[in-house]
């Protein structure tokens, strides 16, 4: 790049994170209602400058993770799986690209993609609890029980105190025990616990 056009993807690049900083928490656990179109809005102008900075430089990982992001918080997960697979060819080595792929194909249904990366991750930093409880999640969905007991528990381990991760692991003991098929996206999972696993 010229000095020039470096100097228009960091403004880029600048604003568009600004924008998302304000407007939506970057935390995966938060849920949050469906945006506005005000949000929406805001958003959109946020996407409009992060594909001018991997037009500038398609290299630019942290740019494609913070797209995928957006695209999460818009709905869009099959948009945001492509943003991170992005990601993840630009740079990885980082486990966080990793599990947010691996999130972002569970939503989708792509269940191999998802336990291929959700593995990645736990491989880059085989002590993270959150990594785990992402593998376990990934298995859960993919009806491999024994390996989401498993996880499950090693999440648990790593974090006893993690309401998220017990549950979790109830999750994959509930069905190991009942021999059932889980239901095949988290959000179908979690609506089926919260009926019937007094979760």
């Amino acid at each position: 790049m010229t000095e020039e056009q470096r100097a228009e993807q960091n403004r880029a690049y600048e604003e568009a994170a600004g924008i998302v900083k304000k407007e939506m928490p970057l935390d995966p656990r938060a849920d949050s209602a469906p945006a506005g179109w005000l949000l929406r809005r805001k958003l959109a102008r946020a996407l409009a400058l992060l594909e001018r900075v991997v037009q500038l430089n398609p290299a630019n990982w942290s740019a494609h993770w913070l797209m995928g992001k957006v695209h999460l918080r818009l709905r869009n997960s099959d948009a945001a799986f492509s943003c991170f697979e992005r990601a993840h060819q630009a740079n990885p080595a980082q486990p966080e690209i990793a599990r947010e792929a691996s999130r972002a194909a569970m939503d989708i249904g792509l269940h191999d993609a998802a336990l291929d990366f959700a593995q990645r991750a736990v491989q880059m930093d085989p002590n993270n609890a959150g990594l785990r409880a992402n593998l376990a999640l990934a298995c859960l969905i993919a009806g491999r029980i024994p390996d989401a007991e498993l996880a499950a528990s090693q999440a648990v381990a790593g974090d006893p105190t993690d309401e998220a991760f017990r549950k979790l692991k109830a999750m994959a003991q509930h069905f190991g025990a009942k021999g059932g098929t889980p239901p095949t996206t988290p959000a179908a999972l979690f609506e089926y616990w919260r009926k019937n696993g007094g979760g």
